[in-house]
């Protein structure tokens, strides 16, 4: 194996462990050689701009991406990921037109494969994402998501967990919320089959890193989608999933204890209104109003969601004393993370915390200084 061929693929394992930097690291002894003796290898330079792309650097992976496709248009050198890619950058028609080429280039294989049909559902589903924001005044944009869908049900024998979940965003948009939340349960159905099957893997020694940091993003906006129409009981089950995937995730702790801060919130809302059948419908509405019911924090009622949600933000809040300063998103999370635990009274002890990481004690156990200040190492 060539100097190259070692390089492209460590690179490639430092990608899939998340860390584009030692990728690039590893491939800056080639970045010259991109304008010279490997100026026409497309799949050095698509890895490049996967780098470049996962370390937030888009001004240098565009140009490389916009090459790429041009020297490899029907993708028979080094795949079509990188039309899905630069479709969803460019956005707008332009980026549907990229779309479509990727889609129709892995149709056109004469076998088609499970991992060709997950992508061709991938990049429906981002067509219906440029559909939903970039072109969604458009007088056909509603239909065209209408007939991306039920082609990505299609394509899936309706198992694709991203397809239910945006088929549940679509129903949201089009306030059918009733046929949300049943569609997000279904998402939520093949989401667990994908991780079962993820962890059955890695029991028998097949390693399915990837595939779990690929259902990480998915499940956070999926928790989310739960909560708009108070499928709580779903959103907790997505928010464990995501802990286990990633136990040390800022997001999913504090999804968690928002979750579990409405189903306080909601629980004293039935109280007083008990005349009132909840419903996804209203459900919905009620979440634009939610800082105007207060809590009663001595409430037996709400007594289980209200320390489930206090230890899960006291989780986050843990976690977020080591974010970047410059990650605009943590921190925004860390503040909203702040703002909760203050209504709900404050943050629970790291003893606690430790207790609940570490589990049941063993007789005579005594937890140490260095151990409580695990979580904010």
């Amino acid at each position: 194996m060539s100097d190259l061929e070692t390089t492209v693929t460590n690179a490639r394992v430092a990608l899939s462990e998340n860390d584009a930097k030692k990728a690039l690291k590893l491939l800056k002894p080639f970045k010259k050689s991109l304008q010279k003796e490997n100026s026409g290898n497309v799949v050095l330079k698509q890895l490049f701009a996967e780098c470049y792309l996962e370390n937030g650097q888009l001004e240098k992976a565009y140009p490389i991406l916009v090459e790429c496709c041009e020297m490899d248009p029907k993708g028979s050198v080094a795949g079509c990921d990188k039309f899905f890619t630069l479709g969803q950058v460019i956005g707008g028609q332009d980026g549907l037109r990229v779309l479509q080429q990727g889609i129709e280039n892995l149709s056109s294989v004469s076998e088609m494969t499970e991992e060709h049909t997950t992508k061709i559902v991938s990049g429906l589903l981002s067509m219906i994402e440029i559909w939903m924001t970039d072109l969604c005044m458009e007088p056909n944009a509603e239909a065209e998501c209408e007939q991306l869908v039920t082609n990505a049900m299609q394509i899936s024998n309706g198992s694709s967990p991203e397809a239910w979940a945006t088929l549940g965003s679509i129903r949201i948009s089009q306030q059918r919320f009733d046929d949300a939340s049943q569609a997000f349960t279904q998402a939520w159905k093949y989401f667990e089959i994908r991780k079962i099957q993820a962890e059955g893997a890695a029991e028998n020694g097949v390693s399915s890193n990837e595939e779990y940091a690929d259902m990480l993003q998915p499940l956070i906006s999926l928790a989310k989608m739960c909560m708009e129409v108070g499928l709580y009981d779903v959103a907790i089950k997505v928010e464990q999933a995501i802990k286990d995937i990633d136990e040390d995730n800022l997001e999913g702790y504090y999804l968690e204890g928002f979750t579990n801060y409405l189903i306080c919130k909601i629980e004293l809302f039935k109280v007083q209104n008990t005349d009132i059948q909840l419903t996804p419908e209203n459900i919905y509405e009620f979440n634009q109003h939610i800082q105007e019911l207060p809590l009663q924090l001595d409430s037996e009622l709400i007594a289980e969601p209200l320390h489930e949600a206090k230890v899960a933000l006291s989780f986050a809040l843990r976690i977020g004393e080591n974010i970047d300063p410059n990650d605009e998103i943590a921190g925004e999370i860390l503040t909203g993370t702040k703002a909760l635990l203050e209504e709900l009274g404050g943050a629970v002890s790291d003893q606690e915390l430790e207790q609940i990481r570490k589990g049941p004690q063993t007789d005579g156990a005594v937890l140490e200084d260095e151990d409580i200040l695990e979580l904010s190492e």
